[in-house]
């Protein structure tokens, strides 16, 4: 239990760091490619980008470590202490202040982390049936394919962006718990369909959040990432996957208010001042290469040729 919780922490860190990586190189990149592969072409040209992705990359075992043996319920909002991180490294590299509002977030994901894993449900050793998986997972895709498929109608710099990048990491981290069953299980024909699957949704996720973070600064972006991600999975963990909330009313009413302030904590923490800063003095650093555009100035439409 212990090791599974130092590896769901672990997994934080290093999805963290690679928001912020990502985001200092995706503001870089002609908004032409927004929400196209050529978009990713660009990105996998540069070093950082390409260790960040490493790192997101690096993070998933991780995170399946801990779901052998922890609910999905206290993994997820684990990965919101990984905001704490880039807070230290803000507030140390930028000099920024860390003020009453940032610690009172960060004090609230504590609380809310350990309030969690002292009311969650047990590792359910049963397997969630697909016929109550199947139709809340068809629609939460249709939602993180939306920014692909309506391109042409939404536009890249929309909310749907944003939206979609939330909805296909919420899909993926709920995904990443069925493997972990199927690991448990021994069930070898789910693990060759969420795999792959799993592995699409990343890549489609990862596509909308650069989009998005093209177009919008981080302060925007990453907040409503970080709490579709927090939120969703969990609530489909509790409703379909076989964790179960049932019991004592006040232990269900304690695990929705730690959700609450996880998520009010999310917010402010991902809009302070040092931790989106870090993000966008490494935008501003970029704007050294000759391809990168300012990160104030609007985008520049290009015809994407690669």
């Amino acid at each position: 239990m212990v090791l599974s919780f130092l590896a769901a922490c672990a997994a934080s860190s290093l999805i963290a760091l690679a928001v912020a990586l990502q985001a200092m190189e995706a503001r870089s990149v002609p908004a032409g490619h927004g929400l196209r592969l050529s978009l990713l072409g660009r990105l996998a040209r540069r070093p950082r980008w390409l260790g960040a992705t490493a790192l997101a990359v690096l993070a998933w075992p991780l995170q399946t470590f801990a779901l052998l043996d922890l609910p999905l319920t206290v993994v997820q909002p684990i990965d919101a202490a990984g905001l704490l991180l880039l807070l230290v490294l803000g507030a140390r590299i930028l000099h920024e202040p860390v003020g009453r509002r940032e610690r009172l977030a960060a004090a609230g994901i504590v609380l809310a982390v350990t309030g969690l894993a002292w009311v969650a449900p047990a590792r359910s050793p049963t397997l969630a049936r697909w016929q109550d998986l199947a139709p809340p997972l068809i629609v939460l895709g249709a939602l993180g394919l939306l920014p692909v498929l309506a391109r042409r109608w939404a536009g890249a710099h929309g909310m749907v962006a944003v939206v979609g990048a939330g909805c296909a990491f919420a899909w993926g981290t709920f995904a990443t718990k069925l493997i972990a069953d199927a690991l448990i299980h021994g069930d070898p024909a789910a693990l060759l369909i969420l795999v792959p699957a799993t592995a699409v949704t990343g890549v489609v996720a990862m596509l909308s959040e650069m989009t998005a973070l093209q177009h919008r600064p981080a302060t925007q972006t990453a907040p409503v990432i970080f709490v579709i991600e927090l939120l969703v999975p969990v609530a489909l963990a509790a409703l379909v996957g076989g964790e179960g909330w049932s019991g004592d009313p006040a232990a269900v009413a304690l695990r929705v208010a730690c959700l609450a302030v996880a998520a009010a904590s999310v917010i402010l923490l991902a809009a302070a001042p040092a931790v989106a800063g870090l993000v966008q003095a490494g935008s501003r650093a970029s704007s050294s290469d000759p391809s990168a555009r300012s990160p104030t100035a609007p985008a520049r439409a290009e015809s994407p040729t690669a």
